[in-house]
């Protein structure tokens, strides 16, 4: 992970349709990182990350040349099927549970995630 990202945003949309907001794009240079997010009750599976590779896709087309490193980054709090894993084992994507996330507030001293509802 970058030491500082120079860029953020939030929400991002890449055109009109479904499948094209990107929860989180930020960039380091030439660096861009691509996050999406399901604060899900159930395991995610391929489809999400069909959709995330597919926005993946649609930043190198944007960014071209100037693109030196694409990362994809999937947060999902419940966890992923085994399909989705190895679908992002297979491509070099990273995702994170809700567990794994808070341990990395801890580490950097920020709040936990809050309880979901039940």
């Amino acid at each position: 992970m970058p030491g500082r990202f120079i860029y953020i945003a939030h929400r991002s949309k890449l055109g009109a349709g479904p499948g094209k907001e990107i929860d989180v794009y930020a960039t380091a240079g030439s660096t861009v990182w691509v996050v999406e997010s399901k604060w899900w009750k159930e395991s995610v599976g391929v489809d999400v990350v069909k959709n995330l590779m597919k926005q993946g896709d649609i930043v190198k087309e944007m960014r071209g040349k100037d693109l030196k490193k694409l990362t994809l980054w999937l947060f999902a709090s419940n966890g992923v099927t085994e399909n989705a894993k190895k679908l992002m084992e297979e491509n070099g994507i990273l995702w994170s549970t809700k567990d794994n996330l808070n341990d990395l507030l801890k580490i950097s001293d920020l709040r936990k995630l809050p309880e979901m509802e039940k």
